[in-house]
């Protein structure tokens, strides 16, 4: 029996039809290559250059992901998970990066005072 007290002991139960339900109801970018974990894949520790996410946030919470690859290159950056990420934070690197869109600038970790 898997060991529910902490994340090692959670491991996926998703089959392929179901993740490719949440991709497309959930408007995933394909860019973004999401791939099922194997069964006995726990969500922690997390695996090097992916990103771990619980469907069930999605089904209780109605939660939605601003998942774009400048929103990964930022985590890359930083070298963080998105699940150490506060709300706030996300909403301003989405503000940012919206803000960089509409005034056709270039996206760049590089900025005076954002660091």
């Amino acid at each position: 029996m898997a060991n529910k007290s902490n994340l090692s002991g959670c491991f996926n139960i998703l089959n392929k039809n179901g993740l490719n339900w949440y991709v497309e109801q959930y408007a995933i970018p394909a860019s973004l290559n999401p791939v099922l974990p194997t069964k006995d894949t726990a969500i922690y520790p997390f695996v090097p250059g992916k990103i771990g996410v619980y469907t069930r946030m999605f089904d209780y919470c109605n939660y939605r992901l601003p998942l774009t690859k400048y929103l990964i290159v930022v985590l890359l950056f930083h070298e963080f998970h998105l699940s150490q990420m506060n709300p706030f934070g996300l909403a301003k690197v989405c503000h940012f990066e919206l803000a960089c869109r509409g005034l056709n600038s270039d996206l760049d970790l590089n900025v005076p005072g954002f660091l």
